[in-house]
């Protein structure tokens, strides 16, 4: 049986069945993931857009404005510093930190995305790469970006050894994804938009995000909640 992503655990029980895909629940840490995941080839196909139009992106005006809010907030971590936004599509919330004073990096799989970005963001540097050539740079930043990025990764594990392998000492790291355990989350979870495999292959709660950063060097320093919306959105900073 595989292990818990998080805790290292090896008894589960079923928790979910979407499209064919089980979810299961970790009987030690309660962290929901895939059981079986799907291979790294199966989750890379998911993301293949080669007939992505690079003249356009969905809503780019609804997008810039509200990374340009998502910064705001963000600002005093970044004003002056070295940032990278990690899985940044088309490049907004990176432009929107280099217009507020960061020197701004934007990290992507996507060929289209990354294509668009560059055309339309010029003074952000942009790389369409894995996180182990990525990596392998030697680059590190006092501050990271990467919202609705987690769920999607089959090897969390590595993702986390990416993300303190970027972090230089004090680094901030801003992070969202999906609170499965958000009262508004349907009492029948297969109802919930956001329990959609292959896209999604593991669902965080407060609980299991704060573990898996506290094994990974990272200490949680603020938590942003929204009534309204089941999203987990942390800031946390990578220990000296």
């Amino acid at each position: 049986m595989d292990a818990c992503p998080i805790c290292d655990g090896v008894q589960t029980a079923f928790y979910a069945r979407q499209d064919d895909y089980n979810f299961v629940v970790c009987r030690n840490c309660g962290f929901v993931f895939l059981l079986p995941m799907p291979s790294a080839a199966a989750l890379a196909a998911v993301y293949d857009d080669a007939a992505f139009d690079v003249a356009r992106y969905p809503k780019a005006r609804s997008r810039m404005r509200r990374a340009m809010f998502r910064a705001l907030g963000l600002w005093p971590h970044f004003f002056r510093k070295d940032a990278i936004d990690v899985g940044c599509g088309g490049g907004f919330v990176a432009e929107s930190m280099r217009r507020l004073g960061a020197r701004v990096a934007g990290l992507d799989i996507s060929p289209g995305s990354i294509a668009y970005a560059k055309d339309a963001f010029p003074g952000v540097r942009f790389f369409e790469e894995s996180f182990e050539t990525f990596l392998a740079r030697g680059e590190t930043f006092d501050f990271i970006h990467s919202s609705e990025v987690i769920e999607h990764i089959g090897d969390v594990k590595s993702y986390m050894a990416f993300l303190a392998g970027i972090a230089r000492p004090g680094a901030r790291v801003f992070l969202t994804t999906p609170d499965i355990a958000h009262p508004t989350v349907p009492e029948d979870v297969t109802k919930w938009d956001m329990l959609s495999p292959p896209r999604h292959v593991q669902l965080f709660t407060e609980a299991t995000l704060t573990r898996l950063f506290e094994a990974h060097g990272f200490d949680i320093v603020k938590r942003y909640y929204k009534k309204n919306a089941p999203t987990l959105q942390v800031l946390a900073r990578k220990r000296v």
